[in-house]
C-alpha cells in the first residue's frame, strides 16, 4: 500500500528543491511527464515548472496527488456518478455543467462510468491530506480542474551542476525561484538550489555568496555593472522606487541605457531577473520572478552593494576584494556568465 505522506513529503520537497532522489511511488509522475530520472535522481520537468506557474502550492501539491492512477479513476469515477444522479433527481444541467468542467478527462470517464469501484483503505489515505476530510463534489470538480491546466511542454537536458558559476549558471539549468530555502548540506546535481559551498577552499565570504545561488547572481550583475562604468559607458542601473528611503527595503527598479546614452526604465529589478532567465532557458520553479530586491539588501547589509549616486553597486572595498586572490572563484570562474549577463543588456540596449 502507498505510504500517502511520504508521497507528499517527497511532492513537496520536488516543490521547493527540484530534485529528490528515486521513489517507486512517483514513477506514475514520470509517465505523466511531470518529472524524470536521471540515474538515481528525479528531477522537475518544464512541464512540472509551467504548471507550478498557473496555480498554488497547495493546488499543485494536491493536484499531482490526486494524479494518482487508483485514486483518479475513483475520482472520476466518483463525480460522474454524482453528477448522473444528479441529473437523474431532475437537475438537467448538472450533467452538461460536469462534461463542460473537465473536457479533457471526457474519453476516461466513458471508459470507467460502467466499472464499479471500492473505496479503498489507499483511496481514504488520500483524504485526509489531500481534501481536509471526505471529498466533496465540488471540491472533486475544482480539484480536476486544476489537474487540466498542466499542458505538455517539452523537456530539455541539462548538465550537472559544477563547482564554479560557470558550471552553475548554464542554460537549461532549473533553478529555484524561492530565496526563502534552507541551505542543503550536500547539492543536488541538477537542480539549483542554496547549498553549502564546499567545492573550492574560499573565504567565508566568499563561500556565503557562492552558497546562495541568487547573491551570486547579484554579484556578477554588480561585476557588470562595475566593468561597464570602468569602460566609461552606462549599460544598467538599480534604483530604488522610493528615492527619499534608499536603504529602506522595497521594490527596486531597472533602466537599461541606449547607445546614445539615454535612459530607459524597463520594470521591476524581479522582473529584469525572471526575462533574462526566460531569454536564456534558465527554468525558474516555482515560474516566477525571485526576489531579488531582498537579495540585494542582504547584501546592502553585509556592505557587499551600496547605494551611490542614486543607484545600487558593489562596495568599492568588495569590488577590490573580488579582483585579488580571495575572489578568484567569481572573478576568474564566473567569465561565461558574465559574458551572458552582459550579451543580455546588450541586446537591451540595442532594441531601444
Amino acid at each position: 500500500m502507498l505510504d500517502v505522506k511520504n508521497l507528499i513529503r517527497d511532492l513537496n520537497d520536488l516543490y521547493d528543491y527540484g530534485e529528490v532522489k528515486y521513489d517507486s511511488s512517483l514513477t506514475y509522475l514520470m509517465d505523466l511527464n511531470f518529472i524524470k530520472r536521471i540515474e538515481d535522481r528525479y528531477l522537475i520537468t518544464n512541464k512540472w515548472i509551467d504548471f507550478s506557474g498557473k496555480v498554488t502550492r497547495e493546488d499543485l501539491i494536491s493536484s499531482l496527488a490526486c494524479c494518482y492512477p487508483l485514486l483518479l479513476d475513483y475520482l472520476l469515477w466518483k463525480v460522474y456518478q454524482e453528477a448522473y444522479a444528479i441529473g437523474q433527481s431532475g437537475d438537467g444541467e448538472a450533467l452538461y455543467e460536469f462534461i463542460d468542467h473537465i473536457p479533457k478527462f471526457a474519453e476516461k470517464i466513458l471508459t470507467i462510468r460502467e466499472q464499479n469501484f471500492s473505496e479503498t483503505n489507499e483511496i481514504k489515505a488520500f483524504y485526509g491530506p489531500m481534501f481536509k476530510g471526505y471529498p466533496q463534489y465540488r471540491t472533486i470538480l475544482t480539484r480536476l480542474q486544476f489537474i487540466q491546466l498542466a499542458e505538455e511542454v517539452e523537456d530539455t537536458d541539462v548538465e550537472r551542476i559544477g563547482k564554479t558559476p560557470n558550471d552553475i549558471w548554464v542554460k537549461e539549468r532549473k533553478v529555484s525561484s524561492n530565496i526563502h530555502l534552507e541551505v542543503l548540506k550536500e547539492k543536488n546535481l541538477y537542480a539549483l538550489t542554496p547549498y553549502k559551498y564546499d567545492d573550492f577552499q574560499v573565504s567565508e565570504e566568499v563561500k556565503e555568496i557562492l552558497s546562495y545561488p541568487w547573491r551570486t547572481f547579484i554579484v556578477v550583475l554588480g561585476m557588470v555593472i562595475s566593468e561597464y562604468k570602468a569602460e566609461g559607458i552606462n549599460g544598467i542601473s538599480i534604483r530604488p522606487k522610493d528615492i527619499k528611503n534608499p536603504y529602506t527595503e522595497q521594490l527596486l527598479e531597472a533602466f537599461i541605457y541606449d547607445h546614445k546614452g539615454k535612459e530607459h526604465k524597463i520594470g521591476d529589478f524581479k522582473e529584469f531577473v525572471k526575462q533574462f532567465c526566460d531569454r536564456n532557458n534558465i527554468h525558474l520553479f516555482p515560474n516566477k520572478a525571485p526576489e531579488v530586491d531582498v537579495i540585494l539588501f542582504k547584501l546592502m547589509d553585509n556592505k557587499q552593494f551600496t547605494y551611490k549616486d542614486g543607484e545600487y553597486v558593489l562596495n568599492s572595498s568588495f569590488d577590490d576584494r573580488l579582483y585579488s586572490s580571495e575572489g578568484i572563484i567569481i572573478k576568474n570562474r564566473a567569465r561565461k556568465f558574465k559574458s551572458m549577463l552582459r550579451d543580455y543588456i546588450e541586446e537591451l540596449r540595442k532594441s531601444l
